[in-house]
């Protein structure tokens, strides 16, 4: 529950419709529930985005997350370094994160929880290949009570009809809770972040995300915020997964009846 009689301005915390956690095995639960939280971030009281998060680093702890967290709301171009982001651990504790590291290109972001230390993280750095078809689970948390959720499908050998080529799709259906979460395979092994879109899900691959993370790890904190600025056409066709581009990411110019895609920076 929000602290300090926050509330929210939008919802973020339905549960998977068909919610498989319990038949999980048990070394794949103890691990995930060890290193998978919820986050949230706060305009004052106000809750303006919640998602998951998965521990990758224990001494500080690190959370890779989506960017949606910190964007301002209808401009995904930029980051509200306003906000207050509230980390919901595995058990009742509630701690306040910092933003380390953010990529608006691929809408990935690094919190950091100073002064801390855990027990469990996911393996991230070393190589391994996934093939296609093979069974893998979407791994979502709840602020509410904490609680675990999972969806069971399968890796897509194609592209999704998607505006960032080196996103990729499974079969499991998750929901807004679910987005920044991990998609690991049946023996814990992470696949890749998932995003949410209502015909498929999206997820960005982990070999791109060790990519942005050693880029991350690369970079020095200063007092300001890096500003990328990657550019890329997206045409005004194209469904938008939800929690990958704001909901601004592209606009429609409309001209003697035809309307055509436009170069934003996001």
């Amino acid at each position: 529950m929000p602290k300090d009689g926050m509330h929210e301005i939008n919802s973020f915390q339905e549960e998977f419709k068909d919610n498989i956690w319990s038949t999980l095995s048990k070394d794949v639960a103890n691990t995930m529930a060890g290193c998978v939280v919820s986050l949230a971030s706060f305009n004052g009281k106000a809750k303006c985005f919640a998602c998951t998060g998965l521990i990758i680093d224990c001494n500080p702890v690190r959370i890779l997350t989506s960017a949606s967290l910190v964007q301002i709301s209808g401009d995904g171009n930029r980051i509200d370094d306003n906000l207050q982001i509230e980390v919901y651990l595995n058990n009742t504790e509630q701690v306040t994160g910092t933003l380390r590291h953010y990529d608006l290109c691929y809408n990935v972001a690094v919190v950091e929880i100073i002064g801390s230390c855990c027990s469990t993280t996911v393996g991230l750095m070393r190589h391994i290949s996934f093939t296609p078809n093979i069974e893998v689970l979407a791994v979502g948390r709840l602020i509410e009570h904490r609680k675990l959720m999972a969806s069971r499908g399968v890796l897509i050998d194609r592209k999704g009809k998607l505006a960032c080529e080196e996103l990729r799709i499974s079969t499991c259906k998750i929901t807004k809770a679910g987005i920044g979460g991990p998609l690991i395979d049946a023996r814990g092994n992470l696949i890749g972040m998932n995003f949410f879109h209502d015909e498929e899900t999206p997820y960005l691959p982990r070999e791109k995300i060790q990519e942005l993370v050693r880029r991350f790890s690369e970079e020095r904190v200063n007092d300001g915020w890096p500003e990328p600025r990657h550019r890329y056409y997206i045409p005004s066709w194209y469904p938008v997964p939800f929690g990958l581009f704001p909901d601004n990411v592209y606009d429609d110019f409309v001209e003697g009846g035809s309307s055509r895609g436009a170069w934003r920076v996001w």
